[in-house]
């Protein structure tokens, strides 16, 4: 999904993604009542899944005096765009962005497609090897966007996004093309379900599409809730096949497929067809780790991704897609410790949704540098380097777990997915949640950012080429 041609974007689907602090500064340039549009220029990466393609704005180049006629309607100067396009940095695409005087998802006027189409069509794409970028805000805060992509000699045709995404501190704000991610209708099978947070809100949870990265104890379930919550799209990852120690804690799994040497995503789709309450239904399985190219690919198509993993590298591989491609993570972890006779002495998990504007993995202390460190050199899968590891080490990689601990874990997961895609924090909570079984405490953090020399920052909205990291790491 390299360059501007047409073909080369054959089967795939578009979106554009900018962080909360983005969106803000974009208010403040383009709202300039019901009279009088506005315009400006914008810098954008592509970040490259399996199926979808993603601009994601990373920096505004606003006007300067002169810079564009304001009559009610707006236009930019030549001298404008051929600033924009010499300082544009190597790697970026050039985006157009302007105000329409009324709400919702936008289309465009004969004068919009001809600015974007024809003035720019040639000109950026030559000039960047990317696809010209068009968004349009509306008086509500909705985006509508579109890529144009070369049909032919000065020929450039209009290729709507199905959403338009903006990952903010409290909550994932997207909108919707109406016809190529429709409001669901709502299901008799929902109205339990409807009757808690609304219409409104069971619309955004519905269309959002989910991966979930782990289909083990706690995946399983969280699927399992997905399916009940009327998710129209999930995507699940894992390369695992299910085993005899699986099935006291894989939900949905069988004796039989054990024997068949059935793949955890596979038992997922399986119960997904059956139990899903959506609609109209698609479930992908991915038989693939997310260490793996396929299984990046497959997360970067989705909206939110749920992390149920727990390995340090791969949770530091959804760590850094949570931040540099600007798609919000729900992550959770047990942890469960016992005395020499297998009796439990201390048993707790943890839940957090990492985002732009909170804290990652690393600054909450869900993750360790060391440990990512540790595994990327294959030495937790050492047994003679485990045996000598501290107690506490061991106990950490131990991955200790029975059923009711996962339904929690699940449930809780399930709850912050709800919460940071709605913005309703009565639903999914304020913050990171910790709970001790013993003697039964939750306790609830406030929302916390990065400590101020952490790196995750640095790479936020850069659309990180995570699939070249992995083949070098593969190839190593």
């Amino acid at each position: 999904m390299h360059g501007y041609q047409e073909s080369d974007f054959a089967g795939v689907t578009f979106s554009v993604a900018f962080t909360g602090e983005l969106d803000s500064q974009l208010a403040a340039h383009l709202d300039k009542g019901p009279l009088q549009e506005d315009l400006t220029f914008a810098y954008w990466k592509p970040s490259r899944g399996a199926k979808r393609y993603t601009a994601i704005l990373t920096q505004l180049i606003l006007p300067e005096e002169g810079d564009r006629v304001l009559q009610g309607n707006v236009a930019f100067s030549a001298d404008y765009l051929g600033r924009v396009q010499r300082k544009c940095p190597a790697g970026y695409g050039i985006a157009l962005l302007h105000s329409h005087p009324v709400p919702r998802w936008q289309d465009m006027s004969d004068d919009d497609e001809f600015a974007e189409g024809v003035r720019l069509g040639g000109s950026v794409a030559s000039s960047t090897g990317h696809p010209v970028l068009g968004l349009t805000r509306g008086t509500d805060g909705s985006w509508s966007a579109r890529f144009w992509l070369r049909a032919g000699p000065r020929k450039y045709t209009r290729h709507d996004c199905e959403t338009v995404r903006i990952a903010a501190v409290e909550a994932l704000r997207t909108t919707y093309h109406p016809a190529l991610r429709p409001l669901p209708a709502e299901q008799p099978t929902q109205v339990a379900t409807i009757s808690v947070w609304g219409a409104a809100a069971q619309a955004d949870i519905a269309r959002t599409r989910v991966g979930i990265v782990g289909l083990g104890s706690v995946g399983s379930i969280v699927a399992e809730a997905l399916n009940r919550l009327g998710i129209e799209n999930v995507t699940y990852i894992d390369h695992d096949i299910v085993e005899a120690r699986n099935l006291d804690r894989t939900l949905n799994a069988r004796p039989e497929d054990v024997d068949d040497h059935l793949a955890k995503v596979a038992i997922a789709k399986r119960a997904a067809e059956v139990t899903h309450t959506a609609g109209v239904f698609n479930a992908e399985a991915v038989p693939a780790s997310i260490l793996t190219v396929e299984g990046l690919g497959a997360a970067l198509d989705c909206d939110v991704l749920v992390s149920c993993v727990d390995r340090p590298w791969p949770r530091a591989v959804l760590n850094l897609i949570a931040y540099g491609h600007l798609i919000p993570v729900v992550d959770g972890g047990i942890l469960a410790r016992t005395d020499r006779n297998g009796r439990p002495l201390h048993i707790d998990w943890r839940i957090h949704t990492v985002t732009v504007g909170r804290a990652c993995l690393y600054c909450l202390g869900a993750l360790l540098r060391s440990d990512v460190a540790l595994e990327r050199a294959g030495k937790l899968d050492d047994p003679d380097y485990f045996a000598n590891l501290p107690e506490a080490d061991r106990e950490r990689y131990a991955r200790r777990n029975v059923f009711p601990f996962s339904l929690a874990v699940a449930g809780h997961q399930t709850l912050q997915l709800v919460g940071i895609v709605t913005g309703m924090p009565r639903v999914g909570g304020k913050g990171p949640q910790h709970y001790s079984v013993y003697p039964g405490e939750m306790r609830v953090d406030d929302v916390t950012v990065c400590d101020a020399a952490c790196e995750i920052q640095t790479i936020t909205g850069t659309g990180l080429a995570l699939d070249e990291w992995l083949k070098a790491t593969e190839s190593a």
